[in-house]
């Protein structure tokens, strides 16, 4: 699977066979049958390793916290850029990707590309002393009536489904069933970001798009999507037009799912394209401590196939890939 920085951001994508998705019911992960559970951790392994990427349903998020978090964005994301409400959570005003950034100051994940979307970020919500800590800014939050609840409802509920979910992937990497959880702490850069992409049915030129094509940083990444828009790549590097309506979420692999796995597994390509409706998505990125070395799990490793990553810390892995975005965005900026 080709890294960020190999994704042909360019290629066509096709239309899925819908009936060729894995749309997988979670309901067994939360009700305590083991027999169950069994063949949910083979239909997974099975996704993961024939398509991919896949969607669920059946989970521990309620459908109003779906809706409240929708609606919450939808006050947020309708005020004008020059709202206070806005510009006092601009994310120039905290270190870190948190707070609003407003259209075209998403990093440019490909050359020549400027992303059409704005965003506002969090990420886990400490207290004080576990904030210092770590060594990051607490996060900061809009003055919007029921805005900061809706949110961290969300996301206490998709954190929980979340951390299921790499009890899942712990034991299909031949691990104990807590080995990503336990590595996944108040040090983990699990961030949860609100994404806002406007109707634009006009690009100005092609360097306009609505995300540039990349694979996500962590372990797996939770989505929530609210219209088309959604490319992804196969395990064969294909691109495809990710349906919005099926699942309540969807699930994708992230870059240190593939180097635990040395490969067995690929982190999924993705990109959005401009679409003359205007989409929410909703993200949780499922990362491990950003001190922890991540390497690939011996028993990935043999001499017919040696280890194909080096050893890399989460928060390192997230630096070197923002770091280069951040760069190309600096350049497009001055053409």
């Amino acid at each position: 699977m080709p890294s960020t920085e190999q994704l042909d951001q360019k290629a066509a994508a096709r239309m899925l066979d819908l009936g060729s998705i894995p749309n997988i019911n979670l309901q067994s992960l939360f009700s305590g049958d083991g027999v169950e559970r069994e063949i949910l951790i083979q239909e997974i392994k099975t996704a993961c390793l024939e398509t991919g990427f896949f969607y669920i349903h059946n989970t521990c998020v309620e459908d109003k916290v779906i809706q409240n978090i929708l609606s919450a964005m939808e006050a947020f994301f309708h005020l004008p850029d020059d709202s206070s409400v806005k510009t006092d959570i601009h994310n120039e005003h905290v270190k870190g990707l948190k707070g609003w950034t407003p259209i075209f100051g998403e990093p440019s994940y490909q050359k020549d590309t400027i992303a059409y979307l704005e965003s506002f970020d969090i990420s886990q919500e400490l207290t004080v002393d576990q904030y210092k800590s770590v060594g990051i800014d607490p996060n900061i939050w809009p003055d919007l009536p029921e805005f900061r609840g809706a949110v961290l409802k969300y996301n206490e509920q998709v954190t929980r489904l979340g951390r299921a979910i790499s009890e899942i992937f712990s034991e299909i990497l031949g691990m104990e069933r807590t080995f990503i959880s336990e590595r996944s702490g108040i040090k983990a850069p699990r961030t949860m970001r609100l994404l806002h992409y406007p109707m634009n049915d006009a690009p100005v030129d092609d360097r306009n798009v609505g995300i540039a094509a990349h694979t996500d940083f962590e372990c797996f990444t939770i989505m929530n999507q609210t219209a088309p828009g959604l490319e992804l790549t196969d395990i064969n590097g294909h691109w495809y037009e990710a349906p919005s309506d099926i699942g309540a979420f969807t699930i994708i692999l992230g870059d240190m799912m593939e180097r635990f796995t040395n490969g067995w597994f690929k982190a999924t390509g993705h990109r959005v394209v401009n679409t003359p409706w205007k989409r929410y998505s909703v993200i949780l990125f499922f990362a491990v401590d950003g001190d922890y070395e991540v390497a690939p799990l011996p028993q990935f490793v043999s001499a017919e196939k040696p280890a194909l990553y080096d050893s890399v810390t989460q928060n390192d892995h997230i630096r070197r890939e923002m770091d280069r975005s951040n760069a190309y965005l600096e350049a497009q900026k001055k053409t």
